[in-house]
């Protein structure tokens, strides 16, 4: 390998670490927000919303910066390649480099998956939160089928589609 496409390759390897560094702070970062949801910290929450908002965009520019070096290296390495894909840099690489790249693609997609999993747990979190406090809520402004009072005898009314007025027992 030529000593142009090494370095373009040891850059890639550097942005793939750095893809991933990034990868692990949004992590650590959803695991806050799962604790800020808990303990209802409206202000700490607000701050983590926007700390994930910062590594996502870090991890955009990471990636855009990765899919560039990976377009060169295989302008320099296959010419008349058109696709400029990873996939397609994996095919013309050595085995060992393919490899290296490939472990790297497996940590990126184990950390997506931690994220996916912390994400649907904030999730589900908040629907049950959400449905709890609809539940309290309609107890203050829906009023009760029936009357949660005891009846005198332990014996309900039967009433029946009449209104109470016009029913004709006394």
């Amino acid at each position: 390998m030529k000593r142009v496409e090494a370095g373009l390759l040891k850059g890639l390897y550097d942005l793939l670490e750095e893809e991933i560094f990034h990868y692990h702070l949004l992590v650590e970062e959803l695991k806050k927000e799962s604790e800020h949801l808990r303990r209802g910290s409206v202000d700490s929450l607000t701050e983590s919303l926007q700390s994930l908002e910062i590594h996502a965009a870090t991890i955009r520019k990471v990636h855009e910066s990765i899919q560039k070096t990976v377009a060169k290296t295989l302008t320099l390495l296959s010419p008349g390649e058109a696709e400029r894909g990873l996939s397609h840099l994996l095919a013309v690489l050595p085995p060992e480099d393919a490899a290296t790249i490939k472990s790297y693609q497996n940590t990126v997609d184990g950390l997506k998956i931690r994220m996916a999993r912390i994400n649907e747990r904030n999730k589900t979190y908040i629907k049950e939160s959400m449905n709890y406090w609809k539940d309290l809520v309609s107890l203050l402004t829906e009023p009760l089928a029936e009357s949660p009072v005891y009846v005198q005898n332990g014996k309900k009314s039967v009433s029946g589609s009449l209104p109470r007025t016009l029913n004709r027992k006394v």
